[in-house]
This record gives C-alpha cells, sequence and structure tokens, in this order.
C-alpha cells in the first residue's frame, strides 16, 4: 500500500479534495468505508480531501471504482487532479464525440470506413468554418 501511495503523479489539490469530499458524501459513505475500500490509509483519503497531498492515477482510479462514478465525475476528477486537460476533458464529456472515437479506435472497423467517417469529421468542420466559426475564437487557456 504505501509503495502505491508514494508514488505521486501529481500534487495537491484542494479543488480535487473538495470534488472527493462532496462525492463521498453524496454517495453517504465515510472516509473509512472509502479508504478501506480502496486500499489506500484513512490518512491519505484524508489528506487527499484536504488538499494537502497529491495522488497517483492508480489510487485516483481505485477511489473512483469505490465512488461508483458515472463518466462525467471521473472526468471532473481527473481534470480536477491535473491528469486531464480542461479542454480534452469537454471533449470527452460529449457523447456524441465520445462515442465517435470509440468507433474509430474499435478494432472491428474496417480502414476505409474509419477513413470515410474521418472525411465526414473534416467536412463537419469545413462547414463550420464557412458559416465563421473558428474553433480557435472558443478555445479555453484556464482549467
Amino acid at each position: 500500500m504505501a509503495g502505491v501511495e508514494s508514488s505521486l503523479a501529481s500534487g495537491p489539490s484542494e479543488e480535487l479534495g473538495r470534488l472527493l469530499t462532496r462525492l463521498r458524501d453524496e454517495r453517504g459513505l465515510s472516509q473509512k468505508q472509502v479508504a478501506q475500500s480502496a486500499r489506500i490509509s484513512n490518512s491519505t483519503l484524508s489528506r487527499l480531501e484536504s488538499g494537502e497531498r497529491g495522488v497517483s492515477r492508480e489510487v485516483i482510479d481505485r477511489i473512483s471504482d469505490v465512488l461508483k462514478l458515472d463518466r462525467h465525475e471521473r472526468l471532473d476528477i481527473l481534470t480536477a487532479a491535473g491528469f486531464l486537460a480542461q479542454d480534452t476533458a469537454q471533449l470527452l464529456a460529449d457523447d456524441d464525440l465520445a462515442q465517435l472515437a470509440r468507433l474509430l479506435h474499435a478494432d472491428a472497423i474496417e480502414p476505409d470506413d474509419a477513413l470515410l467517417l474521418r472525411q465526414y469529421i473534416r467536412l463537419a468542420l469545413a462547414h463550420a468554418k464557412a458559416l465563421g466559426y473558428r474553433p480557435e475564437r472558443y478555445h479555453s487557456d484556464s482549467g
């Protein structure tokens, strides 16, 4: 347990701590219940929730599993922990884009079909540009 807990991949985050606390409270779970099920110490979870320590991706995944987070909540947690950029999280949170990404990367998709789908995407982007929409106008540098 200590080996995993000491290998940090993100720094301390008050935002992550507040989010973990809220999600745990919404589910009516104690710190002790979550820590035990996630195979981390109570102290580790307490320090995570207070924003006093960083966390590894493995521990975040275990906590997310214990809390039974949905895809959107998992994205929020990964963003708050610094594992995912806000722009990326927004893309992954879009159900249509997530479904398209899964389809494009599925082993079963024929290469010609994947190429055709990517051409449709480029066509949609060209159409948006013709309508005056420029993606760079909507880019957010804030997290």
